[in-house]
């Protein structure tokens, strides 16, 4: 179980309280109606996981990363759903991002992407970043394409000709606030 908690616990404020979250969904069984949450809080750290280690594979890479991260945001939405269909990725993908997301990490997102085709350059709008992301993510699944998007590295926005934006964020950031997202709709779903 350690593994969980050394996971969550940068996103709370102490040791006891990643703890507490942990413990709550490892404890509940399987014919528990909040069952799933104990699923979504695996499947987080595991795909948040792989994305952190697939520069050991293919560094410089961060598309490939930014497809676990959206598989990730589809999965838990889907499984906080109760979704069992097939299908309807995008929809679910908006859905995390619009539901499960704080106000302020919108509002970071919605400013960190630069139009560069836009006269004047200007900041895509919080929906048109969330469709810039799933639609690299396509790229990478439908294309093949996991090279030519890049996030910002740390210290300098990253040009992108294809889509034509600059990053201002790093993708640490971005798999930070979809952690955060995937916490709180864990949350959600443990309510009785």
């Amino acid at each position: 179980m350690s593994s969980w908690s050394d996971f969550y616990k940068p996103f709370f404020p102490d040791l006891k309280s990643s703890e507490d979250f942990v413990n709550g969904c490892e404890k509940l069984p399987p014919d528990d109606p909040n069952h799933t949450a104990k699923i979504m809080m695996h499947q987080t750290q595991r795909l948040v996981s792989i994305a952190d280690d697939l520069p050991k594979l293919r560094p410089k890479r961060e598309s490939l990363q930014l497809l676990f991260l959206m598989i990730c945001v589809e999965h838990i939405s889907k499984l906080h759903d109760d979704f069992t269909g097939e299908g309807q990725s995008r929809k679910y993908v908006k859905r995390f991002f619009n539901e499960f997301l704080s106000q302020s990490d919108k509002d970071k997102l919605g400013t960190s992407f630069i139009d560069n085709a836009a006269m004047p350059m200007a900041a895509l709008n919080f929906e048109k970043v969330i469709d810039l992301l799933y639609d690299v993510r396509c790229d990478v699944v439908h294309e093949g394409k996991y090279w030519g998007f890049s996030f910002r590295d740390g210290s300098t926005p990253m040009v992108n000709v294809d889509p034509d934006v600059n990053v201002h964020l790093t993708l640490m950031d971005l798999r930070n606030i979809i952690v955060k997202g995937c916490i709180k709709a864990i949350k959600d779903k443990l309510k009785p």
